[in-house]
């Protein structure tokens, strides 16, 4: 009897939407049964069903954010799927482009997909063919759905009908009658009426969410998914703006930029609403010309704490020039910079990244402009003993493309300088500033390796930093003439010069970042050879083998 190989098969199923899941027979088992009946249909052929159910209910076809969806391709490409079996093509799917993305999985990890009400084979240019016209008509459907769902919300708009979305502080939602229409909360009508009374005696959303506060005024309880009522949270100043703007409380529905008179009733009266808008629009204007100049603050919004918080620029005005600085917010509860880096000079930093990248760039500096700066550096990263800087490798082709790889661009740092891999991203590489940013005097000041004191202790230091570069680079070439034998190397190679590549991480570390004193780094060169064992490394470099 001719043995036949078992194929494993995944059926996938998905309800747009949740109506009629929380009963006892569904759509989803709908399309289960069909297609269990197909793949037992099969079983001549090898065909069995797996145990693990791939379900989406209530999730649209148009995204590939589906959880049951992500669990097929995962189990795909594990190679726990050999056949992916669906009712219809549209269940899958109703996007071409994300198809196609499923598509090339299955290809890459030899799975098949079979639709049962509409028979093709995906392994043939016809059965492709013939599938790519489905999905065209799926998509044209959804597309075609979603204007009339869009025209009949704009029409019931036009009408003033209240057509869903959360619905504003001060109302409830209409009722079972089907008019649309809001109703008034007294209650939240109130608070309302009092929060826009309170904008024109304080004229500052900053006043105004403290003078909420301290009477114990919330946003509004809602419920959440699961059933529970959340109760309401103090104001932020962006949920105040939104408010003070909304035009619903003039008795109007808004849609896209769009006015219509609506059927509730208006809780703010014409004049009153006018006057806060005018005291918003001159509180917006005195904001803008406080606002960073990016000549004054050429990495505005690429700045970064060591926590990932963004550091937004500040200006003082002084006595004869204005100071800068890039500003962390407040840490949360539990963290604590150790460095006590609040604060950072704009010009200062800007001036130390902008030198870096004008020698990576190879040109001179003139041609490095604030828009080709914020080109080039995609982030920074505040270290107390470093700079860290995210760079486009793909605009720094730009200015060399010859000379944009790794060892092109390592043999253009500082000393003291490292290039990081960025894992995340592979046209990006993060440049490692050997900086140290400390306080003093109230100021943060920021102290290049390049441009530290003439002083013995700094010349050893970065000397040790400039020994182990260039062991390294020297010893990466040579790593294959190493491994041959003896008799077949050349005759130049000095193995003692390449000792430090040796060295435990954590002393490597600690030469770069300028942690070890002169006098470890005086034992270290006066070793004829740095021994093999870390622990006797550590003896000699911090006096113990157990650090």
């Amino acid at each position: 009897m001719e043995h036949r190989e078992r194929l494993r098969c995944a059926i996938y199923t998905r309800k747009s939407t949740e109506e009629g899941l929380d009963q006892v027979f569904n759509s989803l088992h709908a399309q289960r049964e069909y297609c269990e009946a197909y793949v037992q249909s099969q079983g001549g052929e090898g065909w069995t069903v797996v145990r693990t159910r791939y379900d989406d209910g209530g999730f649209s076809g148009a995204s590939m954010g589906r959880p049951g969806l992500q669990h097929l391709l995962h189990d795909v490409e594990a190679k726990r799927i050999d056949v992916v079996v669906v009712y219809k093509v549209d269940r899958l799917t109703r996007s071409l482009a994300d198809f196609a993305r499923i598509l090339e999985c299955l290809d890459k990890h030899s799975a098949a997909f079979v639709s049962v009400t509409q028979a093709f084979n995906t392994n043939s240019s016809m059965g492709r063919l013939t599938l790519n016209i489905l999905l065209s008509f799926a998509q044209f459907e959804r597309e075609v759905t979603g204007e009339r769902i869009r025209d009949k919300v704009l029409a019931s708009k036009v009408k003033g009908m209240w057509m869903g979305g959360t619905v504003p502080l001060g109302y409830d939602p209409p009722d079972a009658s089907g008019d649309r229409r809001l109703r008034v909360n007294e209650e939240g009508a109130a608070v309302v009426r009092f929060i826009f009374e309170c904008f024109t005696v304080c004229r500052s959303l900053c006043d105004l969410q403290q003078h909420l506060m301290d009477n114990g005024i919330r946003t509004k309880a809602h419920k959440g998914q699961n059933g529970t009522i959340r109760a309401g949270a103090p104001f932020s100043r962006g949920a105040l703006r939104y408010l003070l703007q909304n035009k619903t409380y003039l008795g109007l529905i808004c849609h896209k930029g769009a006015v219509y008179a609506g059927r509730h009733e208006a809780l703010i009266d014409q004049r009153l609403f006018d006057t806060v808008q005018t005291l918003l629009s001159h509180r917006a204007d005195v904001w803008k010309r406080r606002a960073p100049n990016l000549e004054r603050a050429k990495l505005h919004g690429r700045i970064f704490d060591e926590f990932g918080q963004k550091m937004v620029p500040q200006f003082i005005p002084g006595k004869r020039r204005t100071y800068g600085y890039y500003v962390a917010p407040r840490l949360a509860p539990g963290l604590r910079n150790p460095d006590g880096l609040g604060r950072v000079p704009c010009k200062a930093l800007d001036d130390l990244v902008q030198r870096r990248v004008v020698e990576l760039a190879g040109v001179g500096k003139e041609e490095i402009t604030t828009e080709v700066l914020r080109d080039l550096v995609v982030r920074v990263e505040i270290h107390g003993a470093s700079v860290q800087v995210v760079i486009n490798l793909k605009a720094l082709k730009g200015f060399n493309s010859h000379g944009t790889t790794i060892q092109d661009l390592e043999k253009k740092l500082w000393v003291g300088d490292r290039l990081l891999p960025e894992l995340s991203r592979f046209d990006r590489v993060r440049l490692s500033i050997l900086a140290r940013l400390k306080m003093h005097g109230g100021r943060t000041w920021v102290e290049d390796a390049q441009a530290l004191p003439d002083s013995p202790a700094n010349a050893i230091k970065l000397a040790a930093v400039k020994k182990l570069r260039v062991a390294h680079a020297v010893y990466a070439p040579m790593r294959k003439a190493l491994s041959e034998p003896k008799a077949d190397r050349p005759a130049n190679i000095r193995l003692h010069r390449l000792d430090w590549v040796f060295l435990s991480p954590k002393i490597q570390a600690a030469i770069l970042n300028g942690r070890l004193s002169a006098e470890v780094l005086a034992k270290l060169n006066a070793l004829k050879a740095v021994p093999l064992s870390w622990s006797e490394q550590n003896r000699v470099v911090y006096g113990t083998s157990d650090v």
